[in-house]
């Protein structure tokens, strides 16, 4: 079973803060004062909790996004290095190859080779709808592990919202995806656990439990499904990634895909999870 981080104190916070820092590279001085934390205590915290650096897994966050526009667009090697907050192909070029043993445009045929893109699947196709969201507000709180994990971090999720007093009941539940089980080393898939602000009610935490979170508005395809969430759910995403988008007109976003809940995930039998599964496009 995976555990979270940590509570939600100063190491989550420098995560949330890596995560947000866009095409920035984040000032670890900085983020040690928020800390109050030495440079060398910042990294060795955060390497004993994330596996890495501070900067080596910013520069891991940047370049897995960088992978997933490789291999699940046809955005071209220029665009993907300058959306990714490169100056240059070349500079992109050197960091990626780096990071993964082959170039930009090798990495994206051996993935093309590598993984069997089935046929779209005709009921599949006509179930899906695109739909046009606000931007959304969000309270979560972030998970480190595969989506394997995902009930237990709900569990753990729903204990930590009870420890700090906040009533579920009429709440929605949101999973937000930050990283593909094809392109992300397993263990370090991010997903958060998070519930949509009411609107004019406040929430007021006992226990640093939550941090805001964002979902940018525009067009997402939208999936509902049910059952058993190992076995079918989680590959939901996948589904419309592979199956899915290659049928259409429309492109893959570089936004986290997300999952609106439509029960409390902890509340239901185990083989009886629903949800609207939600990816972005452009």
């Amino acid at each position: 079973m995976c555990s979270p981080i940590t509570p939600l104190s100063a190491l989550e916070r420098l995560w949330w803060s890596i995560e947000h820092h866009g095409d920035d590279w984040p000032d670890l001085k900085q983020l040690a004062e928020m800390a109050g934390l030495s440079l060398f205590g910042l990294n060795r915290v955060f390497r004993k909790n994330t596996g890495l650096a501070p900067l080596a897994y910013a520069r891991a966050k940047r370049l897995n996004g960088a992978a997933i526009l490789l291999c699940r667009t046809h955005k071209t090697i220029l665009d993907i290095a300058l959306t990714s907050g490169y100056q240059s192909q070349q500079a992109f070029t050197r960091a990626f190859s780096r990071e993964y043993g082959l170039s930009p445009a090798k990495f994206r045929a051996k993935f093309r080779e590598d993984i069997y893109h089935a046929p779209p699947i005709p009921d599949l196709v006509r179930a899906v709808q695109v739909l046009t969201l606000p931007t959304q507000h969000l309270l979560g709180r972030r998970y480190l592990g595969n989506y394997a994990d995902v009930p237990a971090h709900w569990l753990d999720f729903s204990w930590r919202l009870r420890m700090a007093d906040i009533d579920p009941s009429g709440l929605t539940f949101m999973g937000i995806l930050h990283d593909d089980p094809d392109l992300t080393p397993p263990g370090h898939i991010r997903y958060d656990c998070a519930f949509l602000l009411p609107e004019h009610q406040a929430i007021t935490l006992r226990s640093p439990t939550c941090a805001p979170i964002t979902l940018t508005g525009g067009r997402y395809a939208a999936l509902d499904q049910h059952g058993p969430y190992i076995e079918r759910i989680a590959q939901t995403i996948a589904t419309l990634v592979i199956q899915w988008l290659p049928a259409t007109s429309h492109q893959l976003a570089l936004v986290p895909a997300f999952e609106r809940f439509h029960h409390a995930p902890w509340t239901i039998p185990a083989d009886a999870w629903a949800l609207t599964a939600h990816v972005g496009l452009i």
